[in-house]
């Protein structure tokens, strides 16, 4: 499998500076304010923030505005941006890794709903006005992002008309995206929430050349959080999915040598909100 690489090292883009603190010693809180860069520091977190298409299509302007306020942080895996019902005080393009949306009920059964990859952006919700986060927000494996305060973004809003309509667009996208998986989510049946849910968990199908062989680490405890069904069920569909040919199972990894045999609309699925 194609793994990403990130040739910007943290260090240089957030000019020595640490760019999350601990709060309750599980969620992390953006600290401090604007951090002057020097040009080529702005020039390659601009680039960094191009990964998300969105962002891409701003003025270059707008964008090295953005690129001032943003800097660069690392979260482990499983640690937790944001518990539901936190205000989302930051936000930001995912570099690598993934955040995984989900919804954790008294008796500690998790619901996933959806993982977030590279080049997608996490934050729409909270850019117009404070809004908590509807979900518990998790790094899905070690995870890096290119992050800025909202207050900032709120701030650079004021002038930049372009800023407003795109977060209009995200957020009508989101909103359609949500309808939809709300109905895949009630409509399908147990086996192809799991062929659905393993594409989605390959992530951006971009990275991988055409002879690479996409592989997702990720236990039988976890997929069944996002299938919602238990681990005994998950086993016995990832068992059948393997006779069939359309998987073969490792070690803690499931290797995919054809993403489209498993799932044949893979190519026309939209898995991440923008």
């Amino acid at each position: 499998m194609t793994s990403i690489h990130c040739d910007i090292r943290a260090d240089d883009l957030n000019s020595g500076q640490d760019l999350m603190a601990s709060r309750s010693g599980q969620v992390r809180s953006l600290q401090g304010g604007f951090v002057r860069k020097s040009r080529h520091t702005i020039a390659l977190l601009a680039d960094q923030l191009r990964m998300n298409p969105l962002l891409a299509r701003l003025s270059n302007g707008t964008l090295v505005a953005l690129a001032e306020h943003t800097r660069l942080t690392r979260f482990a895996a499983n640690e937790c941006l944001f518990m539901r019902g936190d205000e989302i005080r930051f936000a930001g393009v995912i570099l690598r890794g993934g955040l995984r949306n989900s919804l954790t009920g008294a008796d500690g059964h998790e619901l996933s709903m959806s993982v977030q990859r590279r080049g997608a952006f996490y934050g729409w919700i909270g850019l117009l006005s404070p809004s908590p986060s509807p979900w518990d927000i998790l790094a899905q494996g070690p995870t890096e992002m290119a992050c800025f305060q909202v207050r900032d973004f709120r701030a650079l809003m004021q002038d930049r008309a372009e800023l407003v309509a795109m977060v209009a667009h995200a957020l009508s996208a989101r909103l359609h995206r949500a309808y939809g998986h709300m109905s895949n989510l009630i409509l399908d049946t147990i086996d192809v929430r799991l062929r659905r849910t393993l594409v989605m968990l390959v992530g951006d199908r971009t990275r991988f050349a055409p002879t690479d062989t996409p592989s997702i680490r990720i236990t039988q405890e976890t997929l069944g959080s996002f299938v919602q069904c238990s681990r005994p069920t998950v086993n016995r569909l990832l068992k059948d999915l393997e006779a069939q040919g359309l998987i073969r199972l490792g070690y803690g990894e499931i290797i995919i040598p054809d993403l489209q045999a498993l799932f044949p609309s893979s190519k026309d699925e939209v898995f991440s909100f923008f």
